[in-house]
């Protein structure tokens, strides 16, 4: 057997067992009573199983390109990551369990691994789409113009092949070499300026500063820059953790205590902030954080009050829009200008017409990947599907901003989309039509 074929035919078998093996941890788990069996389980037909479909054909065409011995290093090499990424996601929740796996030495070997091969299986997707279409229209001229399709002889493959053989490696490399460059793009905070004029801001609060943060997924890495805004409040908009136990989230409360402005700082919280949401929301006030859950706060600025709500992240998609409009709608009738903290942008449409000024949103990591035009614009994946990816979004009188955020769930799968700590300008309209 050539040792190409036998290093492919070990993958098979490892990939095989590596799926198995999770499969059968999930399911431990599952009798176990851990809330991430689930998860775990549902990786392996959505994401695992697919990704090895990709590795093989990978290790395949690079088997006719590489040396034997080069080929049995890489099988070796994918084999230990693929330990680290297992060993990473099963101990994502423990406090002390392994605490090295996830630190800042090993912690984005895992992540890369595993977006460099959902950019792989989406890379083989999207050419096996092309060569289909391509084969139908080669049946559509055969069917129409036999004739000179016939005249013109067989197509030579022996080109193509060659600048396989001559590209292959550097194609191969390009979904990992773009996952690694991701690490570096989503720890390149910045502080990105948005003026926003609003149809109803009252002349007293014009040039408002307001610097939203979202989705730092625990992180401790944002206070400076936010300081150095000089903001006039600081609003969170969810996703403080991901998913874990113990006290790995102490350098969090830590920053936020850092942060100041001279009218405090509010939050509401995202879909990562339950698994025990009392204890984080004291936490958070501790480091001087008020997180208004399903509630609404009057500030008094310069004689001027502002409404600031907040609404919990809502898991129930079936009956979500309408139990937040029956919920939004039970407020008290708006007696000043509102600034709306939710999560989640796509609830944006589901709102009453009227009830806040400005809704302020993050969830969306700002499209995730995509190529970034300006502060607040770019093309995304999560845009493309419809999805309010980043920048400021229109509904009658309201608008909303959603921030590109400050940090990511998991790994650093930030692919052309830099984080954000997002400093709002808010301003009056410059005609008539204020609020007093």
């Amino acid at each position: 057997m050539p040792a190409s074929t036998a290093s492919t035919r070990a993958l098979r078998i490892w990939l095989l067992t590596f799926n198995f093996a999770l499969m059968a941890i999930g399911a431990v788990l599952a009798v176990s009573g851990a809330r991430r069996a689930l998860f775990v389980v549902a990786l392996v037909p959505v994401a695992f199983a697919p990704f090895a479909y990709a590795r093989l054909r990978l290790h395949r065409e690079l088997g006719g390109v590489l040396a034997a011995r080069r080929m049995a290093w890489i099988t070796a090499l994918g084999i230990g990551l693929d330990m680290v990424m297992a060993a990473q996601l099963l101990t994502a929740r423990a406090a002390d369990v392994a605490a090295w796996i996830s630190g800042p030495a090993v912690g984005w070997v895992g992540p890369v691994w595993f977006s460099a091969h959902a950019l792989l299986f989406l890379g083989y997707t999207a050419l096996g789409l092309v060569r289909a279409i391509r084969r139908l229209l080669r049946h559509a001229v055969l069917w129409l113009r036999p004739a000179e399709i016939a005249a013109g002889g067989g197509e030579s493959g022996i080109g193509r092949r060659e600048f396989l053989q001559q590209y292959g490696v550097v194609g191969a490399a390009a979904p990992f070499a773009i996952s690694l460059s991701g690490v570096g793009l989503s720890y390149d905070f910045r502080v990105d300026e948005h003026e926003i004029e609003l149809p109803h801001w009252p002349r007293a609060l014009d040039g408002l500063r307001v610097a939203h943060l979202s989705d730092i997924h625990v992180g401790g890495h944002v206070a400076a820059l936010t300081n150095a805004a000089r903001p006039d409040l600081v609003v969170h908009t969810g996703d403080f953790l991901t998913h874990r136990s113990g006290d790995f989230d102490a350098p969090l409360y830590e920053a936020l205590a850092q942060i100041t402005a001279p009218y405090g700082q509010w939050a509401c919280l995202g879909n990562h902030d339950f698994d025990d949401p009392e204890r984080l929301a004291r936490k958070l006030a501790e480091a001087g954080v008020i997180v208004l859950r399903d509630r609404v706060a009057t500030l008094d600025i310069q004689a001027q009050r502002l409404e600031v709500a907040g609404l919990d992240y809502f898991f129930r998609r079936a009956d979500r829009d309408e139990i937040t409009r029956r919920m939004v709608s039970a407020w008290q009738p708006r007696q000043a200008p509102r600034l709306l903290l939710n999560h989640d942008p796509r609830g944006f449409a589901a709102l009453p017409d009227g009830c806040a000024d400005l809704v302020l949103s993050g969830h969306t990591h700002g499209g995730h990947i995509g190529i970034q035009l300006g502060a607040a614009h770019a093309i995304t994946l999560v845009g493309l599907a419809g999805i309010p990816d980043q920048g400021v979004f229109t509904r009658g009188d309201m608008r909303m901003f959603v921030t590109r955020c400050v940090g990511f769930y998991g790994y650093p799968m930030r692919v052309g989309i830099p984080p954000e700590i997002a400093l709002l300008v808010l301003r009056a309209p410059r005609q008539s039509g204020t609020l007093a």
